[in-house]
């Protein structure tokens, strides 16, 4: 298993001592931080994911386009997009970043948060839907041809994309989560390593 030296980079300034100040998206401070990570040979910087921030996967592209060789790593919620726009989404732009797309599943833990985007499933449902979900990107990144998909969560017909990752076969999927029933076991790993086995 090898290691990845893996940065954040923010919409602005602000840490656990320094608190937020000036526009929510400060692009030279966006610009700053990619290109220092990149400079400081960080293998990958996460670009996080809340219901009431700037977008992740646009803060991303940005970051990208004043970067050479970041690798991203791209926070994202299933359940706001459908998993079919989501797999094309994240295939273009690691087509125009030429590979240096990663995507981190976020399953949500806060119920409350959720609710601000509309999504009133317990946490035992998140984790099911996100399952379905990732099954779904997984196949519209692989599959060559036309494919139909009838789940509890999620029905297509003849869903496809002429759009692949430029990463073969597929963009990186992490995943976080602190859900304990869906742990394969009590000891060590979290349920994600069917995820894994999957992607």
């Amino acid at each position: 298993m090898s290691v990845e030296f893996i940065g954040y980079i923010a919409t602005r300034e602000s840490s656990e001592i320094i608190p937020p100040t000036g526009p929510i998206i400060d692009l030279d401070h966006v610009e700053a931080v990619a290109r220092a990570h990149d400079d400081g040979g960080f293998d990958r910087a996460l670009v996080a994911f809340h219901s009431t921030s700037p977008e992740s996967i646009l803060i991303a592209a940005h970051a990208a386009s004043v970067t050479k060789k970041l690798n991203l790593m791209i926070a994202h919620r299933p359940g706001f997009t459908q998993p079919t726009l989501a797999a094309r989404q994240f295939a273009t732009l690691d087509q125009l970043t030429r590979g240096r797309v990663g995507v981190h599943i976020i399953t949500g833990g806060d119920d409350a948060e959720q609710r601000q985007d509309g999504d009133f499933l317990g946490k035992e449902q998140r984790y099911e839907r996100t399952d379905e979900y990732l099954e779904v990107v997984r196949k519209v990144w692989t599959n060559d041809v036309p494919f139909n998909h009838h789940g509890k969560y999620y029905r297509f017909e003849r869903a496809f994309s002429t759009v692949k990752a430029w990463q073969k076969p597929h963009i990186p999927v992490y995943f976080g989560g602190a859900l304990v029933s869906a742990w394969p076991d009590s000891q060590v790993l979290p349920a994600t390593r069917k995820h894994h086995r999957r992607l």
